[in-house]
């Protein structure tokens, strides 16, 4: 980082960011390799596909980057489950959920419970 007061962190979302990484990865001053996995899917021509091997290939190559570079690597995960094995693949910034996955959960949580009561 610039300094002790912030953190750099580059967001890794298309088919040239994974092109670049490893030069991206070594600038000083990076500290987190972020990764946009949909728009990263998106711009491999695999839109949402994350078991594609392509987006696979893509995902190893970053992670070998962050480690070689000592960088963090983050992104967000829909799920408990997901932390828990991005954290094992060297994800150390982790961010749960979104505002769309939250309202979804939330509102499927409560229809389902009125519909419950209707019975």
């Amino acid at each position: 980082a610039a300094n002790k007061r912030s953190t750099f962190i580059c967001l890794i979302e298309t088919a040239d960011g994974v092109k670049n990484i490893d030069g991206i990865a070594g600038l000083d001053g990076v500290d987190c390799l972020w990764v946009g996995h949909f728009d990263l899917s998106v711009s491999l021509g695999i839109p949402g596909d994350f078991a594609h091997p392509t987006f696979t290939a893509a995902m190893a190559k970053i992670v070998a980057a962050a480690k070689k570079h000592n960088k963090s690597l983050g992104r967000l995960v829909p799920n408990v489950a997901q932390g828990h094995d991005f954290y094992a693949q060297g994800f150390d910034f982790i961010c749960y959920s979104g505002d769309v996955w939250v309202l979804h959960d939330a509102m499927a949580d409560a229809v389902s419970k009125i519909r419950a009561g209707c019975q």
